[in-house]
């Protein structure tokens, strides 16, 4: 999820130990809830309050209200969940995350129908490589708004508009400002494309900076939970 009044947040800082045992554990927390849910024939809100539940059932609260978007709702970045119904031949974007002991996770994941078209496919594969990209690049002492750059000129070069940065920190705080990378900080990359009165495509993990390139702590949730 991304912010919309990022000058008014606070700055990122390494974890400890500790808060990165937290943070971790609340990664765990939304990988159990994804494979618990079971979206279709239901309405997006219907899917949000489960999130809700099970994420309070694990020990933990909300990061943020979960974003719950399918079919043309994809298109939007901060979708308000509602009464449309999921369906398996539409696009499905669910953003959430738990908060652990003071410590916040978000994640997004989408899933794809195998026969939709070929559009669709595409703007998956494009997020997907531009995200592969991002992360590729991080690495401790770069500056955050040089990653951003290379983000909007690779949105650009691909025929896309931009519609948000490329990411956030995160800690106490869902949305925490990142200047200089440093090991031990933890940020989410989550490249979106978003196709008026079409849908698109946002897809987010949490990579940890360390002291030689990175790990991405989310790795072992899967890119298509529901395919």
């Amino acid at each position: 999820m991304l912010s919309r009044k990022s000058r008014k947040l606070p700055l990122t800082k390494p974890k400890s130990p500790g808060q990165l045992r937290n943070t971790k554990k609340a990664i765990r927390i939304v990988d159990r809830v994804l494979k618990d849910i079971k979206p279709f024939g239901r309405t997006e809100g219907d899917v949000a309050r489960e999130i809700r539940k099970r994420i309070h059932g694990y020990g933990a609260k909300l990061s943020f209200r979960p974003i719950v978007s399918s079919g043309r709702n994809t298109s939007f970045v901060h979708h308000r969940p509602g009464k449309r119904i999921i369906r398996r031949e539409n696009p499905l974007m669910i953003d959430f995350g738990a908060k652990y002991r003071g410590q916040c996770s978000d994640i997004t994941r989408m899933y794809i129908p195998p026969n939709n078209s070929k559009r669709l496919k595409k703007i998956y594969q494009d997020t997907l490589s531009i995200q592969r990209a991002i992360i590729r690049r991080l690495r401790p002492g770069i500056q955050f708004k040089e990653i951003n750059e290379f983000y909007k000129k690779t949105l650009k070069r691909k025929g896309y508009r931009i519609k948000h940065s490329i990411g956030h920190g995160l800690g106490p705080s869902i949305h925490e400002r990142v200047r200089e990378l440093k090991p031990g900080m933890v940020l989410t990359v989550e490249p979106g494309i978003y196709i008026r009165n079409f849908g698109g495509c946002r897809i987010e993990d949490m990579v940890l900076i360390k002291r030689r390139g990175t790990e991405i702590l989310s790795n072992s949730i899967p890119k298509k939970p529901w395919n």
